[in-house]
């Protein structure tokens, strides 16, 4: 199963995504990662998050998510995948 950080990818991110099962992206890249959401749907790359650390806010953008690593997984839905243990790479399908 092939995955990359978003933080890793430099360059053109389309051509860096073709052939991802997963991209991963860190709550602190969310804010650059908007294009990255578009794309993946597109090209059928998973999206995973680890959003440790600060409190998930639901919105339009959980259609976009599969895995959420989260501390608190009250309370979310929209997301195929809600888990609070471990790391991200560990709940990977």
């Amino acid at each position: 199963m092939y995955s990359r950080w978003f933080h890793e990818i430099e360059g053109d991110l389309r051509q860096e995504m073709k052939g991802l099962r997963w991209l991963l992206i860190k709550q602190e890249d969310l804010v650059n990662a908007t294009s990255a959401w578009m794309f993946a749907e597109l090209d059928g790359t998973l999206i995973g998050v680890d959003h440790r650390g600060t409190p998930f806010e639901s919105g339009i953008h959980n259609r976009a998510i599969h895995l959420l690593l989260v501390d608190d997984t009250s309370g979310i839905t929209g997301i195929t995948k809600v888990v609070s243990d471990g790391e991200l790479e560990d709940h990977i399908w």
